[in-house]
């Protein structure tokens, strides 16, 4: 079996960079593959074979073997392996163990696919320096993935990586590397603002664990500007509304509260229908850990986290995508995702959308001071886009206790569209407001979708345009609220996101999947 050349495997597979690394081996070729024969005498002669390496041989293939000569080859039966393995991580991997050197450290990506072989290799480097024991590649790379790896490789590859280590969890060989992963998922890759966005508004945050998910809420470095923004990743994690009662109870006890936001705690409480207009607990046994919960007694005494500023004060600005203010009138006076709203009141987001993506949030409208929702009172939940100009849904109940209806509510359209309707309780509802903005065409007009999401299926969806120049330079898309009909009465309103920035773009990727077998 002719064994290929260590160069010509190199120039095939694309690994340049360990070219230089071949140089010592250049007098152990064979002469015809010895870099110092002349190459034009090598095309128009030909090299014969050399006479002296190890199993020269005479024979050949009229006379075959019969009084042929052959030189004893060494390297016969002796210890070769085949080692089923990326030739290039192997290199990286031999060069640390003996150099303590990884080129892979010293790459700048420039372009995407770049940035993409680089997370795939950086992330097959760790499993290995895990499994292969070496222990100072696999702390260093953890160091890189922790502190490096979003300002090299970006936002997408990031979270990426993230969840790629996050899974690699279950697969650790030692407990002790494992909870160095943990430390380091759960802690410096989530340490800075923008990186923990780029992991909580991932579509993939739901699929995260309980546990997991709870290292994470509890970890007091978290970058959140309040302790409200933990009731917004709890409503992230729960998307398909698909968790357990007692695990959203569990996390729940991560919440640390102060007087400013306690009553937000109890709002949201009140809002899922799990505590009552008077403070008691419903009689269930999920929710038999909410007590101790509301007494006190199974709540963090440790003091609320405001940790923005102290990690990114230069981008303190980006807090505002997940808050809304609450106006009366034309004077703001609160500010948050839980509010009460009255009449000639409406909610604004704070920070407008001004890019291509998916935005998913979920709407929680109530009035626990009345058993039955009002028939006159009707909630405008949609977009803004200038002055006068909203697209959007008015929900209303309906004769029959407990559906309610959503109309498509347009200020280009004199009335709203055809009811489409979904299930309540007596006071309550709760859906999905989806927005998809598309990239803009030719004509510089922006197609925008909005759907309405219940139980995970789409109940109605709606198309309106924009200009490019009203979405990149002018007023944006804000999502509002505004109730109407209401005279005296409240309504009240939970807002959370549960999903934003839409699915990565899709690029293949010729290096494979990461596996963890």
């Amino acid at each position: 079996y002719d064994y290929p050349a260590p160069k010509e495997y190199f120039k095939e597979k694309g690994y340049f960079h360990l070219m230089a690394d071949l140089q010592a081996i250049q007098f152990s070729q064979p002469m015809e593959r010895s870099a110092f024969v002349d190459p034009i005498q090598k095309l128009l002669k030909g090299i014969p074979d050399d006479p002296n390496k190890p199993g020269y041989t005479t024979a050949h293939f009229i006379g075959g073997t019969t009084t042929a000569m052959k030189r004893p080859d060494p390297f016969f039966l002796a210890e070769r392996y085949k080692v089923e393995c990326d030739c290039e991580r192997m290199a990286e991997l031999l060069r640390f163990v003996y150099q303590g050197l990884m080129t892979f450290f010293d790459e700048r990506p420039e372009t995407d696919l770049q940035r993409e072989l680089l997370t795939h290799n950086m992330l097959h480097m760790c499993f290995d320096a895990e499994k292969y024991s070496v222990d100072r590649l696999y702390e260093r790379l953890l160091h890189w993935f922790g502190n490096d790896c979003y300002g090299i490789v970006g936002e997408r590859c990031f979270a990426n990586a993230f969840y790629h280590l996050q899974h690699f969890e279950v697969s650790a060989t030692e407990e002790f590397s494992r909870k160095m992963l943990v430390k380091t998922v759960t802690g410096n890759m989530l340490a800075s603002r923008e990186q923990f966005r780029a992991v909580t508004r991932d579509p993939r945050w739901s699929s995260l664990p309980v546990d997991f998910i709870e290292d994470t809420l509890n970890y007091d470095g978290m970058p959140i500007s309040s302790e409200t923004e933990v009731l917004s990743l709890i409503e992230r994690w729960n998307a398909n509304a698909d968790k357990k009662k007692e695990h959203i109870v569990r996390l729940l006890c991560c919440f640390r509260p102060d007087p400013q936001t306690m009553q937000t705690y109890k709002q949201w409480l009140v809002n899922m229908g799990w505590l009552t207009s008077d403070g008691q607990v419903p009689d269930v046994p999920e929710l038999m850990g909410l007590r101790k919960i509301i007494s006190g007694s199974g709540m963090s005494n440790r003091p609320p986290r405001r940790n923005v500023r102290q990690h990114d004060a230069l981008h303190d600005e980006e807090e505002n995508d997940v808050t809304f203010v609450h106006y009366k009138g034309s004077q703001a006076v609160n500010s948050g995702c839980s509010f009460s709203v009255g009449s000639q009141q409406r909610l604004v987001q704070a920070e407008p959308i001004r890019c291509s993506g998916i935005q998913r949030m979920r709407v929680v409208l109530s009035n626990p001071r009345s058993v039955l929702w009002d028939p006159e009172h009707e909630v405008f939940v949609g977009l803004s886009y200038g002055e006068g100009k909203y697209f959007g849904y008015l929900c209303s109940c309906t004769t029959f206790s407990g559906i309610f209806s959503v109309r498509a509510l347009a200020s280009a359209a004199p009335a709203p569209n055809a009811p489409a309707h979904l299930t309540g309780s007596g006071n309550k509802v709760e859906f999905d407001l989806a927005l998809e903005v598309q990239i803009q065409r030719a004509n510089m007009v922006v197609v925008c979708k909005l759907s309405v999401i219940f139980a995970n299926l789409t109940v109605t969806e709606e198309k309106f345009q924009i200009s490019y120049e009203t979405l990149q330079f002018g007023p944006g898309l804000s999502f509002q609220v505004v109730a109407t009909g209401l005279a005296d009465d409240e309504v009240d309103v939970q807002l959370a996101w549960v999903g934003g920035g839409g699915p990565s773009a899709e690029a293949d990727v010729t290096t494979g999947s990461a596996n963890f077998d």
